[in-house]
């Protein structure tokens, strides 16, 4: 069995002339993450490739347990029994 994922994503932190400037940027990024969770990647972009553009994606936490709404349920529960 295959287990579907939604794809990541990214967002673009900026936009730079040189893949120099860009770089600087990216480890910036990095050494300022704590958790080790951030991931920077820099694109080309502009007409013809001439710009850099730095994209990050920082995952969402998960909730391992999932809260129900209890007032709900028995709400609902008490209706019917009436």
């Amino acid at each position: 069995m295959t287990s579907e994922r939604a794809p990541k994503t990214w967002k673009t932190r900026g936009i730079y002339n040189t893949y120099l400037d860009a770089s600087e940027i990216k480890e910036l990024l990095l050494s300022n993450d704590d958790t080790g969770e951030l991931e920077v990647k820099i694109r080309r972009c502009g007409p013809g490739g001439i710009r850099f553009k730095i994209k990050t994606y920082f995952p969402e936490p998960k909730n391992e347990k999932k809260q129900t709404n209890t007032k709900t349920k028995s709400s609902r529960n008490s209706k019917r029994t009436r």
